[in-house]
């Protein structure tokens, strides 16, 4: 843990003298929408939690913990429908004590009308046969490693690749995640993840550049489990704090600092069946269920928008085979 410090401070001494000319706030907001049924459904308190193929999202430190050769899909509706996201990941356990994985989130909106070459000024009317359709999205994929560096501390770290396509331009990025986990005691877990941890530059085929700012979250989950009865209680928690002066848009801000809290409960019998609840960043209700057999797990998850714009569905597939590296 010695050896880490000094690079977290360093990481820490940065982000605080980063120059607020040229950021955007909300320039990378597609990636923070979330991945897979399980932790989704929690809310988001993912860092100290995660522990599978997902954790190139979550926390990369967590994909160590991801035995075998693991894949998962999810898929989602949002927003009348309108918006469909998808998360595919695929993770394989070294001998070495490492893991690796890729993963691509996927962020779409298809068949929207283009009628800006079908409207006749003159005519002050609409040729209904030049309107046409097209499809935006964004796209971002994840190459991760992860390592143990003792038996309670793992480390890890995603390199991301973004790209953004708007019809008439587009854009490029590229950006680094780092993250811990901590085992304090058997059951208590602390996570660290640090996000964009060198900024995120997102350079657009106009010329104009997107900086997406560093941010820190900071996670604690703890497992409780009885001698009596089959079922496991897990709480977990999560505080995410951003440098975008986000004062109306966050829970709680100091100065530039915005801060976001989230909350979950995963209670599971028998290891098979998995209910869980949880309150996101936005305040938001979110429950689901997951379904655990040999070599498969099914999670569901809801979120409760609470406006016209609709709830939020999630599925995600999770398959798990034996190490072949």
């Amino acid at each position: 843990m010695r050896k880490i410090a000094p690079f977290l401070i360093l990481i820490l001494f940065y982000i605080n003298n980063l120059p607020a000319d040229g950021f955007k706030k909300y320039a990378g907001e597609f990636l923070n929408l979330g991945a897979g049924g399980r932790l989704t459904a929690l809310g988001g308190a993912a860092a100290a939690v995660v522990n599978d193929v997902s954790s190139a999202y979550w926390n990369p430190a967590g994909l160590r913990e991801a035995k075998g050769l693991q894949f998962e899909f999810m898929h989602s509706k949002q927003y009348i429908s309108s918006i469909q996201q998808n998360f595919l990941a695929a993770s394989a356990e070294l001998k070495d004590n490492s893991t690796i994985g890729v993963s691509l989130l996927y962020l779409a909106v298809n068949d929207i009308k283009d009628s800006r070459k079908a409207y006749y000024p003159a005519e002050n009317k609409v040729d209904y046969s030049l309107v046409k359709e097209f499809n935006v999205g964004d796209y971002a994929l994840y190459v991760s490693y992860a390592k143990s560096y003792n038996e309670k501390l793992n480390y890890g770290l995603s390199v991301k690749t973004i790209y953004r396509d708007y019809e008439s331009e587009s854009a490029l990025g590229l950006g680094f995640d780092f993250g811990l986990k901590y085992k304090m005691m058997q059951s208590f877990t602390l996570g660290l993840m640090l996000r964009d941890v060198t900024t995120t530059m997102i350079a657009w085929s106009t010329g104009e550049k997107e900086f997406i700012t560093p941010s820190i979250r900071l996670g604690a989950a703890y497992r409780l489990t009885f001698n009596k009865i089959p079922l496991t209680f897990q709480p977990a928690a999560d505080v995410n704090i951003l440098f975008e002066d986000r004062h109306y848009a966050s829970q709680a801000h100091l100065g530039p600092l915005s801060i976001d809290a989230m909350a979950g409960m995963e209670i599971g019998y028998h290891d098979v069946l998995a209910v869980r609840l949880g309150m996101d960043d936005l305040q938001r209700f979110n429950t689901g269920i997951g379904l655990r057999i040999p070599k498969l797990t099914i999670d569901y998850s809801f979120t409760s928008y609470g406006s016209e714009l609709g709830d939020i569905h999630r599925i995600s597939f999770h398959l798990r085979f034996d190490r072949v590296l």
